[in-house]
């Protein structure tokens, strides 16, 4: 009697065992992931020389070569650095500052989403409190804004959204949410970011987009499966069980317009497919390096 009871004990405490070893090693996986597999590349710093930008900045007409320099040092694209050279002396300012940012930015730290499964590169100065990155220099409407700081088990898919104006961005913050209007000042808290603009689009269009977005995009449910569930991939938002994701939102918008925003064409619109798309142009960049986006 004895042996027959104290053999489905053992079995019990083997079964128990197996599973915590399970436990840990899946949330040690996860803690090693997010930990260092998502930081093996250091948070961006140029590793070329800071140059003396005034003598670009004096009111002359600027060459290829001249924006190219802009570019790298600044981060700013040539619609960004004559949007504020149109400011003058102010603009000259901004530009400086920028400068000054993509040489020496805030330390960057790893903030929880959603615990250790979803987590953010934010930014902290010397006494570990939030510190912004500069605001964009040029935002218009239709315009997207995005971050690659956003990571999951050390993937890096990013964060999108939908430019409303120069101070609000649709987006689909985070599963368990619906769609929704953002200040555009959050975005400086993240340690890099992107502005790109479809360039076969006139002002008009991009109008267009954004008010397409805010009658049919607004308050849907956040979905992962966008793109591949209901069937097709861009199915009428009347659909049941129709729902957004952050890049999908940004993506659906323009593809009502015709614009197919996807680089590789597959059924899933990321953050790395918007980036990458030959139908923008960059705007503006921070914490990312700019040669990779020099033609």
């Amino acid at each position: 009697m004895t042996k027959s009871v104290s053999r489905p004990r053992s079995r019990l405490r083997r079964a128990l065992l197996i599973l915590l070893a399970a436990a840990l090693l899946i949330t040690g996986f996860f803690y090693l992931a997010q930990r260092f597999w998502a930081h093996r590349e250091p948070q961006f710093r140029p590793d070329y020389e800071k140059v003396d930008l005034l003598p670009l900045l004096d009111g002359h007409a600027l060459t290829g070569e001249e924006y190219e320099t802009l570019f790298l040092q600044t981060g700013l694209g040539p619609a960004a650095i004559d949007a504020q050279l149109a400011f003058g002396e102010l603009g000259v300012e901004v530009i400086l500052a920028c400068q000054e940012a993509m040489f020496d930015p805030p330390e960057e730290v790893c903030t929880p989403l959603l615990g250790w499964f979803t987590r953010e590169d934010r930014m902290v100065d010397q006494d570990g409190q939030a510190a912004l990155a500069p605001p964009p220099a040029d935002l218009e409407p239709g315009d997207i804004i995005l971050t690659l700081s956003t990571h999951s088990l050390g993937w890096h898919h990013g964060h999108a959204g939908l430019v409303l104006d120069e101070e609000h961005v649709l987006e689909c913050a985070v599963l368990g949410t619906d769609s929704a209007v953002f200040s555009v000042r959050h975005w400086r808290n993240y340690s890099n970011y992107a502005v790109l603009r479809v360039t076969s689009a006139d002002r008009e269009t991009r109008e267009e987009v954004v008010d397409y977005a805010l009658d049919h995009l607004l308050g849907v449910p956040y979905r992962l499966t966008s793109g591949f569930w209901p069937s097709t991939k861009a199915p009428d938002p009347d659909t049941p069980g129709f729902g957004l994701h952050c890049s999908y939102l940004v993506w659906y918008a323009w593809y009502q317009m015709g614009v197919d925003l996807d680089s590789d064409g597959g059924r899933l619109a990321s953050s790395y497919d918007l980036l990458h798309s030959d139908q923008v142009e960059v705007v503006q960049v921070f914490g990312m390096d700019p040669r990779e986006f020099l033609p």
